[in-house]
């Protein structure tokens, strides 16, 4: 049953894309959001990059919402710790009061914490879908992720799969 409301962050979209997963974020929240400056970073100035054509199909099956944010002194002021992508995505999330902004970055993430925004990454959401039942090889995922530069410390990596070498 899906049940949460969520805002996306750009680096979230491109890498459910990038393992063909992006429809997890159709199948397991209720409600996605996209605010503009997420949309021009991947739809348009990422144009045929992964993510681009799945956002444009997703919006025009209406389960993706594009969505301005209405505080752009707040963004603003964000923008001085973050890109603006990740400023909109906290900013919307707090207007519309959404359960998760879906941020992968950890200054983001921290800057999200601390104007009580409960944030969730592309690993949240593979343990979320897995939750759920969905059959997902987490280890070949992840390894996919890895193999496009999505940045998995280590120590995280030996976390979740303490018999990897």
């Amino acid at each position: 049953m899906k049940a949460f409301r969520v805002v996306a962050d750009s680096s979230c979209l491109i890498g459910l894309a990038q393992i063909n997963k992006f429809e997890l974020l159709r199948d397991l929240f209720i409600e996605v959001y996209l605010p503009h400056a997420v949309y021009d970073e991947v739809a348009i100035k990422g144009k045929s990059e992964a993510g681009s054509n799945e956002i444009d199909s997703a919006i025009k099956d209406g389960w993706l919402l594009k969505k301005v944010v209405k505080d752009n002194v707040a963004v603003n002021a964000l923008t001085t710790l973050l890109g603006k992508g990740e400023s909109e995505v906290i900013i919307l999330a707090k207007e519309l009061e959404v359960d998760y902004a879906l941020i992968d970055e950890r200054t983001a993430r921290d800057v999200a914490s601390l104007l009580n925004v409960k944030t969730i990454g592309v690993l949240g959401i593979i343990d979320l879908a897995i939750k759920k039942g969905f059959s997902i090889d987490k280890k070949k995922v992840i390894d996919q992720l890895k193999g496009f530069g999505f940045r998995i410390s280590d120590k995280l990596y030996k976390k979740i799969f303490p018999d990897s070498d």
